[in-house]
C-alpha cells in the first residue's frame, strides 16, 4: 500500500514522523518512533516527550505558528537557553507509514518546512517549546526598500550588494582558538594582532556550527559579544566590522563603488528650520 492509502486507511496506518532542525551546519534529527530510524544516510533518534502542534495547511493558514516540544535536557533545547542562535534555524517535518513498502521503500512526505522563531521554557523549565513558521509565510510580507540615509543600507559582506571581501586576511582572522568565554566576553588570542576596534560591529562565527554573534567591542584579545554562545566554541572565524559610513567603506575596504548609502544627504531639514 502507498502513502495515501495508508494515510486514509481507518486501521492500517502506522505513521512515523521525522524532525530535522539545522543549527547552521549542525543537524539535529529526531523521530516520533520508539526506534532509531535510518533514512538514507541520516539517522533519526527517538526522544521521550517529543511532540508537535497542529500543522495548518492552505494559503489562509500558512502564517499560523507550529510548535515542537522537547525536554529541556535535550541537546537542541540547550542551544536555546538564554538566547536564540545567530543563524536562521530551518525546521522540517517528514512523515511516512511503516506499512508502505511499495516501490522499494516507504514514500516520505514533507508535511512542514519553515524556520524556528522563538523558544519558550515551560513546566517549571522542564519543557522547551520551539515555535516555527512556514517558509511560505515570508512571501506575503512587504519587503522594505532602501532607506534614504547617509549610512550604508547593505549587510556587511553580502555578496550581491556590499561585496566586501570576507576572505581577505585584512578583514578576517581564520580558525582562531577560543581560550575562554565568560558571559559575553570571548577571549581569542590572535585578534590582538589587529588594532583595537577592528572587529567592532563585526562578528565571530563558530566553526562547526556556523552560528555567529555580533561583536560590540574589541580590545586586545577580548571580544565583547552582543549575546554569548550557548556553548564555548573551540575555534572561530572573526570578521572585521564596519561603521557603514563612506569614510569607513573607503579606508577599511576600498569599496566605495558598492557603498549603499546616500553619503551627501543635506544635514539641514527645510521642514524644521531655514535652509540658509
Amino acid at each position: 500500500m502507498n502513502y495515501l492509502g495508508e494515510e486514509t486507511s481507518v486501521e492500517a496506518g502506522q505513521p512515523v514522523e521525522l524532525f530535522e532542525i539545522l543549527l547552521g551546519s549542525l543537524p539535529f534529527r529526531y523521530t516520533s518512533s520508539e526506534d532509531t530510524i535510518l533514512l538514507g544516510a541520516s539517522e533519526y533518534t527517538p526522544v521521550p516527550g517529543l511532540r508537535r502542534g497542529k500543522i495548518e495547511d492552505g494559503p489562509e493558514k500558512r502564517n499560523a505558528d507550529f510548535t515542537i516540544v522537547l525536554p529541556t535536557s535535550n541537546d537542541l533545547a540547550q542551544r536555546f537557553l538564554g538566547v536564540l542562535p545567530g543563524v536562521r534555524v530551518p525546521a522540517t517535518v517528514r512523515r511516512y507509514h511503516r506499512g508502505d513498502t511499495g516501490g522499494g521503500g516507504p514514500e516520505v512526505i514533507t508535511t512542514f518546512s519553515g524556520f524556528v522563531l522563538s523558544a519558550k521554557f515551560q513546566k517549571k523549565g522542564r519543557e522547551c517549546t520551539l515555535t516555527a513558521r512556514n517558509a511560505l509565510a515570508s512571501l506575503g510580507r512587504i519587503i522594505p526598500s532602501r532607506s534614504y540615509m547617509s549610512s550604508c543600507n547593505h549587510i556587511l559582506y553580502e555578496p550581491n550588494t556590499c561585496r566586501a571581501d570576507d576572505t581577505s586576511p585584512l578583514n578576517r582572522l581564520s580558525a582562531a582558538v577560543v581560550t575562554n568565554q565568560v558571559a559575553t566576553a570571548l577571549t581569542v588570542p590572535g585578534v590582538n594582532a589587529f588594532p583595537d576596534g577592528t572587529f567592532d560591529s563585526g562578528y565571530v562565527e563558530s566553526i562547526g556550527t556556523n552560528d555567529f554573534r555580533l561583536v560590540l567591542s574589541h580590545v586586545g584579545d577580548l571580544l565583547t559579544l552582543l549575546t554569548p554562545f550557548p556553548v564555548q566554541p573551540a575555534t572561530v572565524n572573526a570578521f572585521r566590522g564596519c561603521e557603514h559610513t563612506i569614510a569607513a567603506c573607503k579606508t577599511d575596504f576600498d569599496n566605495v563603488l558598492n557603498f549603499g548609502g546616500f553619503a551627501f544627504v543635506p544635514k539641514k531639514n527645510p521642514f524644521v528650520g531655514p535652509i540658509v
